[in-house]
């Protein structure tokens, strides 16, 4: 079996390890994800990088956009981050000379979406915690992409936010429900962006030209620790980090970071089109990724402190940017749309931007809360963009 190679690897990595120094998790890992045996059966993909300038109809500056929607497909960007932190536990298991394959964790559909891939292919056991407010759409959703590979839980309302509910939900069992006691919890949000340097260091082999911003939602802080940090760091500070931030998630604002702000909402413009489901009752916006309530408090303040600008965006503008790039085939899911807008903004200005399209279009972004409105037709046919 393909994990149980994975196992001998990782096994004769350590057995090849004479100083105590030298078998340190983070040091096995960055041998082991250098290896090419290694990165086919965690299936680590070369980066791909596109020049989608003309999908948002750019006259001026230049958007590069990192595929992670074409790289990884319905699974989603959090594919090699879940993969990665697969291999740490394992690296883990090895040393006390266990067997596991069972995993869980905590968060949104990307992560979820992942982890059900690997628990499949690797024939282990994996379960998901996720917030109380995600509708049973969306759960099927995953359900269904997923194969069942996945148990799926909603956390209790434990009155401690919106994210913070489902974190410790997931410390809750494991600590305390005998039928967790064997689970590894990945923690992706903890330790996501740690253990996925190496797709920053793939992505710098990768870029032909230094950008002026790299743009990328916060969400767990994987994408920002991972990739655009190591990306900055390289071309010595010369690309800044900016994170489209929702008027209704302005989290750095909240936080009160020295972080600053390149524009301001004067208003919440509203879509003027039946295109997109409403997000599920309890969430305040339907770009899920980015933390609703605060800044998901495992990123380091040391990755916070690389963030260089905020720009915050509202409904009308990740939407309308969404259709814009869905009409010229450039069909994204709702995270990249923001993230696209913002740097459709820069670019106009006459700069290089480099960003992220985290996944593809997923189905249940359309016809869901929406009276009337069942299939796609249905939606296309109704509607407008005034600025198309």
């Amino acid at each position: 079996m393909v994990f149980d190679k994975l196992y001998s690897i990782v096994e004769k990595e350590i057995g090849s390890k004479s100083r105590r120094d030298s078998q340190k998790t983070e040091i096995v890992h960055a041998n082991l994800i250098s290896n090419k045996e290694v990165r086919s059966i965690l299936e680590i993909q070369k980066p791909i990088i596109d020049n989608v300038s003309d999908s948002l109809e750019l006259e001026r500056g230049k958007v590069y956009a990192v595929r992670q929607d074409t790289s990884y497909g319905l699974t989603g960007f959090k594919q090699p981050v879940i993969a990665s932190l697969i291999l740490k536990t394992l690296i883990d298991s090895v040393k006390r000379k266990e067997y596991n394959k069972k995993w869980i964790d905590g968060g949104n559909v990307n992560s979820s979406l992942a982890l059900a891939y690997f628990a499949k292919k690797f024939g282990g056991d994996a379960t998901y915690i996720m917030s109380r407010f995600f509708p049973k759409y969306i759960l099927n959703y995953i359900k269904k992409v997923s194969h069942n590979s996945i148990q799926l839980i909603k956390a209790p309302n434990l009155k401690l936010g919106i994210e913070r509910d489902f974190y410790q939900h997931l410390v809750n069992l494991v600590r305390n429900d005998v039928n967790f006691k064997d689970y590894q919890p990945l923690w992706h949000a903890k330790y996501g962006g740690q253990y996925s340097t190496f797709l920053g260091i793939d992505l710098i082999k990768a870029i032909e030209e230094v950008p002026d911003f790299i743009v990328s939602v916060i969400g767990a802080g994987s994408t920002i620790e991972g990739q655009a940090i190591p990306i900055k760091k390289h071309f010595k500070n010369i690309p800044k980090i900016v994170v489209p931030e929702h008027n209704k998630s302005s989290l750095l604002k909240k936080k009160k970071s020295k972080i600053h702000i390149l524009n301001d909402i004067i208003k919440d413009a509203v879509f003027d089109s039946i295109w997109f489901s409403q997000p599920p009752k309890g969430i305040p916006h339907y770009v899920i990724g980015p933390h609703y309530d605060e800044i998901n408090p495992l990123i380091k303040s040391k990755v916070i402190n690389q963030i260089d600008y905020s720009f915050r965006y509202d409904d009308f503008d990740w939407k309308s940017t969404s259709l814009r790039c869905y009409l010229n085939d450039l069909e994204i899911g709702n995270s990249s749309a923001a993230n696209l807008f913002v740097s459709k903004q820069l670019a106009e200005k006459g700069y290089n931007v480099l960003t992220f399209i985290y996944e593809p279009f997923r189905e249940f972004y359309q016809g869901y809360n929406i009276e009337g409105q069942n299939t796609i037709i249905d939606l296309l046919n109704n509607v407008t963009l005034a600025d198309k």
